[in-house]
């Protein structure tokens, strides 16, 4: 009926009152978890960590909780429940599988006015036991009232991505140092704005660097100083985007993009791992490409010192790994020559993804005994390389930004003694929904780039493990249709190509 109600108001109108959060002090207090399960068992190592004398009551005990009872960690009840199991209880736990004894539980507890939890079920349950997200002393407890645990899980799982566990060594020092702290800092609202200066912080870097002695020396410091931190420069932090895919992207490499007040990143970053960032940052591209270079290095190094002196937090953004052919090193030495604090959170770098995406192993107990990670893009860099040692079999050469060097890639090799019949592997946006592989050798390698038109960004696989990427493709819709549906080409010069785009 229009303007009526809703499903959800009425459901709404219906529902129980919310639950009264709160912590209990556990230490030294007795309490029965009743069930000798896995379950029960789930239940009774947090009570012990909180300092609980913990007693057990069932007819038998399951592996763990017989461990915990050789180790005197637990009291074992033996046999069915029994109501005197409550004298001098805290708290009770009913976990076992049988409703009528988790109903006696319930029952004896709520006559005594004791607080009562019923493992699944919130209508003889009195006492929740929520999810918990616990940094130090730190704790997140997280309830739906009964009503989906499976989101209250789901809720602690993103909270643990996102607070990492300098969080709660943070909390431990604030807790150790609080007399000082308060000493120092009298009224509420300077103690407030001191502590909100604290992290992100200098304090905050140090401990994620497990500088724990530097980040107290350094706490009691601002401390005694009196002042909140914020006069300081800022930090930059040299991340590693990965190939594309954001599911790659490591946990710390996402903590850093929600915190970042700025990012730089080159143009290859993909559109996915930029929305794990926070909202608000500024977003400067540097736009750095294989044959294109639209900020040059020495532009980069500006941009980073003008905004870490700004006192803002930045965040380098590169494809792959920056220490592996992404000039991280370069850009680090210039942040120590002017005294810019710095740390390197390390990505997943394009031979390792693409390569995986593509069905490819890197190293094959029968083909490939090491890898060795090439960069051909310009002149300089292959009159360096060691020809030789490439050409040799039994490795693995995986080649970044090479599609414009094929051809010197091709007689070089073939000059050195590589068989012209090795197999290759073209990937063209590995790990991204429109990756391509392209299967030739080395003979007809060049010719084939320039007939499928592969584009940057592209690495090439060269050495007999790349042939195993036709049979073990998983990656995209219709990767196991084309492996099954075509006949292995035994002729290496026909190439295969294995489209996968969205």
């Amino acid at each position: 009926m229009p303007g009526g109600p809703s499903e959800l108001d009425n459901a709404s109108a219906g529902a129980t009152a919310p639950l009264y959060p709160l912590f209990l002090n556990l230490k030294g207090r007795q309490v029965l978890v009743v069930g000798g399960g896995e379950v029960a068992a789930r239940k009774v190592l947090p009570l012990i960590e909180c300092g609980a004398i913990v007693r057990v009551g069932a007819p038998q005990l399951n592996e763990a909780l017989q461990k915990l009872k050789a180790e005197g960690r637990i009291t074992h009840l033996e046999g069915e429940f029994q109501a005197h199991w409550l004298d001098e209880v805290f708290l009770a736990i009913a976990a076992t599988d049988e409703v009528e004894v988790n109903r006696a539980v319930a029952e004896e507890g709520a006559a005594r006015r004791l607080w009562v939890n019923v493992v699944d079920d919130t209508e003889l349950t009195r006492v929740q036991v929520p999810a918990v997200v616990r940094r130090g002393p730190l704790t997140v407890a997280i309830s739906s009232g009964g009503a989906a645990p499976v989101l209250a899980r789901q809720l602690r799982e993103k909270i643990e991505q996102s607070v990492d566990e300098s969080f709660g060594q943070l909390a431990e020092l604030l807790r150790i140092h609080r007399a000082r702290l308060r000493a120092r800092f009298p009224h509420v609202p300077s103690r407030r704005k001191f502590m909100e200066s604290l992290w992100p912080g200098e304090v905050g870097e140090l401990l994620r660097a497990a500088r724990f002695d530097d980040a107290r020396a350094r706490l009691v410091e601002l401390i005694e100083a009196g002042e909140p931190e914020g006069s300081r420069e800022g930090f930059v932090s040299l991340v590693g985007a990965g190939p594309g895919d954001p599911g790659l992207l490591t946990l710390k490499g996402q903590r850093r993009l929600q915190e970042a007040d700025v990012i730089l990143h080159d143009r290859l970053v993909s559109r996915a791992v930029l929305e794990l960032a926070r909202r608000d940052a500024q977003f400067i591209e540097v736009a750095k490409e294989a044959g294109t270079h639209h900020t040059t290095q020495e532009g980069i190094h500006a941009l980073l010192l003008e905004h870490a002196r700004q006192g803002k937090r930045v965040v380098r953004l590169k494809g792959g790994d920056p220490f592996i052919f992404g000039r991280g090193g370069e850009e680090l030495e210039h942040l120590r020559a002017h005294g810019i604090a710095y740390e390197v959170v390390p990505g997943i770098t394009a031979a390792l993804a693409c390569a995986a995406h593509a069905g490819i192993p890197l190293t094959h107990r029968d083909h490939a005994q090491s890898v060795r990670f090439v960069t051909a893009h310009c002149r300089n860099s292959i009159d360096a390389l060691d020809w030789r040692a490439l050409a040799q079999e039994k490795q693995t050469l995986a080649v970044y930004m090479g599609v414009s060097g094929l051809d010197t890639l091709r007689e070089r090799l073939l000059a050195h003694g590589r068989s012209g019949h090795t197999p290759a592997a073209l990937i063209e946006n590995g790990s991204r929904a429109e990756q391509r592989v392209i299967h030739c050798d080395l003979t007809s390698l060049p010719e084939t780039a320039k007939r499928e038109a592969v584009k940057s960004p592209a690495l090439l696989i060269l050495g007999e493990v790349a042939a195993l990427g036709r049979t073990l493709a998983w990656f995209g819709a219709d990767a196991r249709t084309v492996a099954q549906s075509r006949p292995c080409v035994t002729q290496a010069s026909v190439p295969l190509r294995i489209d996968m785009r969205a």
